[in-house]
């Protein structure tokens, strides 16, 4: 991973190579027990130290990011959570920057 990047874990039993998990300075998850369940059960085998769930990141309890070059990665189980989290984020970039494409439904 290159500095400053951000990683997430998206798909269920198809993450990260074992060196770039490594190379990540904080991991977090959505449920550290529920992501200890499925480690046990045999996913998940490779990952690095849990850092913080995400509950403690938001309520300010640890910290997120501390310098631009930290490698962080995510690995939240709930992925609709995550989407809610992110998808608001990456909207109002992309109105920002003036890009993306609208896309019937």
């Amino acid at each position: 991973m290159d500095e400053g990047s951000f990683a997430s874990l998206v798909d269920f039993d198809s993450y990260w190579h074992p060196d770039a998990l490594k190379e990540s300075d904080k991991f977090c998850t959505d449920d550290v027990s529920q992501l200890h369940h499925y480690k046990d059960a045999g996913y998940f085998q490779n990952i690095p130290p849990i850092y913080a769930d995400l509950g403690e990141l938001v309520a300010g309890q640890k910290l997120g990011r501390e310098t631009p070059e930290e490698r962080t990665m995510a690995c939240n189980l709930g992925l609709a959570m995550d989407d809610m989290a992110v998808a608001p984020l990456i909207y109002q970039k992309a109105i920002e920057n003036g890009i993306g494409t609208w896309l019937p439904l």
